[in-house]
C-alpha cells in the first residue's frame, strides 16, 4: 500500500468510494468541496492505493491553529487491514510538520463505530457545542468590494519613431513556444502580485491552457542574466485589432528603465500583422506610471469605466498580505 496526493484524474474513483462508504450525504458535493480544498492551500486530500486499486482516502485542512479530519473512507471489502489507521497517521504527520499542536474532527451520531475507531488511536470527546449556518451566494455580497476605475487606450498608427537602445547587461526577449501553465501562473504571479492581477488566478489549468496555447496569442518573456524579468502577451484573436495584454515587470526590475523597453518591443510586434489599431488597458491597480507610459508611447484614452470587484484577497486567490492601490 502506498498513499500520495489527489490527482485530478482520481475523482470519478474517489466519488465511488464516498458513495459506497456512505459518505455522500446531500449537502456535501464532492465536485466542490475537493476544488475547495485544493485551492485553499490549507489542506490536502491523501488517497491510499494497492497499485492502480483505490483503497481510502482522508481529507485534512486547518485553520491556523488546529488542524480537522474529514472524508476518512476505507472500500468496504478492505476493511480491519489498518488502512483507515495509517491514513490517520499520514494526516497527523502532515498536521504536525505544520507546527499544529491539535487535531480535531466531527461525527455523525447516526455513525457510532467510528467515534470507537478513533478512540482507539487516542481521540477523546471534547464536549463543545458546535453551531453552523449554511452560506448561499448572496453572502458573496457581504464583502467589502474594490473599487477599480479601467482605461482603454488605443494606437491607430504605427508609430514613427527612432529604435530604442536596449539597456546595458544580458538581455534577451524570447517567444515563449507552448508554455506549460505552471510557468505561466508563475509569471503572472510574480509580475502582477503588487498590482491585484486575479482574473486568470479563477481559471483552471485547462482554461489558461486553451488561452496561452492558441496560435493567435503571443508571449513573450523578457530575461535578465538569463532569469525571467517580466512577460507581455499580444492577443491577435480579433480580426482588424492587436491587443497587448498582462505587461509587466519582476517587482526587482522595476525602475531600470526596462517598462519602456518592454513596451516599444510589444507596440513593434503588435504592428506586424498590419492591425488597424492596437489596444492596451490600464487600471487604478496599476503602477502609477503605466498610463502615462503609454500615452508617452503613442496610445490615447479611448474609454473609461468603473467596476467593483470581489477582493481576490478573501477567496484565496491573491495572498492576504498585498494592499491594492485605490483610485
Amino acid at each position: 500500500m502506498h498513499i500520495r496526493v489527489y490527482r485530478d484524474e482520481d475523482f470519478g474513483a474517489v466519488v465511488a468510494l464516498w458513495k459506497d462508504c456512505g459518505l455522500d450525504h446531500a449537502p456535501n458535493d464532492p465536485a466542490l468541496d475537493i476544488p475547495i480544498l485544493r485551492a485553499s492551500k490549507h489542506g490536502e486530500l491523501f488517497l491510499a492505493f494497492e497499485g492502480e486499486l483505490l483503497l481510502g482516502s482522508i481529507m485534512i485542512g486547518h485553520d491556523g491553529h488546529r488542524a480537522w479530519i474529514y472524508r476518512l473512507a476505507v472500500r468496504p471489502d478492505r476493511r480491519h487491514r489498518k488502512i483507515g489507521r495509517a491514513l490517520v497517521n499520514h494526516a497527523e504527520g502532515w498536521a504536525a510538520m505544520r507546527g499544529l499542536r491539535k487535531i480535531q474532527l466531527m461525527i455523525r451520531e447516526t455513525n457510532p463505530d467510528v467515534q470507537a475507531f478513533y478512540e482507539r488511536l487516542g481521540y477523546e470527546v471534547s464536549p463543545r457545542t458546535v453551531m453552523a449556518r449554511w452560506l448561499g451566494p448572496e453572502d458573496r455580497e457581504k464583502a467589502e468590494k474594490i473599487e477599480v476605475v479601467v482605461n482603454l487606450l488605443e494606437m491607430t498608427q504605427r508609430p514613427a519613431r527612432q529604435p530604442m537602445p536596449t539597456p546595458e547587461g544580458k538581455i534577451a526577449i524570447l517567444r515563449a513556444e507552448k508554455m506549460p501553465v505552471r510557468f505561466f501562473r508563475y509569471l503572472y504571479a510574480g509580475v502582477g502580485d503588487p498590482w491585484f492581477w486575479y482574473y486568470r488566478r479563477y481559471l483552471s489549468d485547462a482554461e489558461i491552457a486553451g488561452i496561452i496555447h492558441d496560435p493567435r496569442i503571443e508571449i513573450y518573456v523578457l530575461y535578465i542574466d538569463g532569469c525571467p524579468a517580466g512577460y507581455v502577451e499580444i492577443d491577435r484573436r480579433h480580426e482588424g485589432e492587436v491587443t497587448i495584454n498582462h505587461l509587466g515587470l519582476m517587482a526587482e526590475h522595476i525602475g531600470k528603465g526596462l517598462g519602456p523597453y518592454l513596451l516599444i518591443f510589444a507596440i513593434d510586434t503588435a504592428w506586424q500583422s498590419n492591425p488597424t489599431r492596437v489596444l492596451i488597458e490600464t487600471c487604478t491597480l496599476d503602477h502609477p506610471s503605466a498610463l502615462p507610459l503609454y500615452q508617452k508611447a503613442g496610445f490615447h484614452p479611448i474609454g473609461q469605466r468603473t467596476e467593483f470587484i470581489d477582493d481576490p484577497r478573501l477567496s484565496g486567490h491573491v495572498p492576504s498580505h498585498l494592499e491594492p492601490r485605490l483610485p
